[in-house]
């Protein structure tokens, strides 16, 4: 993504700078279904966004799009190997199975410097919309709570306070499977009813 977007939190905070052996990041099984024509179907064609304050529930119309099934994959494999205390690629094939090649460059060296925290399930986020920028490449626009869903081992307090921005993740397709490229914050606010908890 360009230089001048800031990573989000929520995805920045897995990743280290490990690569891993092409093994390791394409034996496993993806449990993202095979693709189908994401929303839109045009190339360059935008999905609406919902204006400030309108509720997920456009997103959620969207779940069962290949590229956010993708996504929600990627935050949920992120959390659960946070949870695990494990950011070694070798051990993480569900992990790496959400990911390009390119985008393990950041999203291991993010993971391995969250290991400390305990998530209570993926990141929340919510899709605002969606742009097919090709056949086997959609950006996704997104509210993603970047801070204050991770809690303390210890306690089960949250590690500071919840704060929302939007962000852009770009998912491309791979042979059957589509895996998670990039996400990148832009600087803007969105709120809270704009996102989807999940829990573990």
């Amino acid at each position: 993504m360009s230089g001048s977007r800031t990573r989000t939190a929520a995805v920045l905070l897995l990743a280290a700078a490990a690569g891993c052996a092409p093994a390791a990041c394409t034996s496993a099984t993806s449990p993202v279904a095979p693709p189908t024509p994401p929303t839109p179907s045009a190339p360059g064609a935008a999905v609406r966004a919902p204006a400030a304050g309108e509720p997920d529930a456009a997103a959620d119309l969207r779940g069962g799009d290949p590229a956010v099934v993708a996504l929600r994959e990627y935050l949920r494999q992120q959390a659960l190997a946070i949870n695990a205390r494990q950011s070694d690629p070798a051990a993480l094939p569900a992990f790496t199975a959400t990911l390009t090649p390119a985008a393990l460059g950041w999203a291991v060296p993010l993971l391995a410097a969250n290991l400390g925290d305990e998530m209570p399930g993926p990141y929340p986020v919510g899709v605002l919309g969606s742009t097919r920028l090709g056949e086997d490449r959609v950006e996704l626009q997104l509210c993603l709570q970047d801070r204050g869903w991770q809690v303390d081992r210890a306690g089960g307090q949250p590690l500071n306070p919840a704060h929302h921005a939007r962000a852009v993740a770009v998912v491309v397709r791979s042979g059957e499977r589509w895996l998670v490229d990039d996400v990148a914050g832009t600087g803007e606010a969105c709120s809270a009813d704009q996102v989807r908890e999940e829990r573990f």
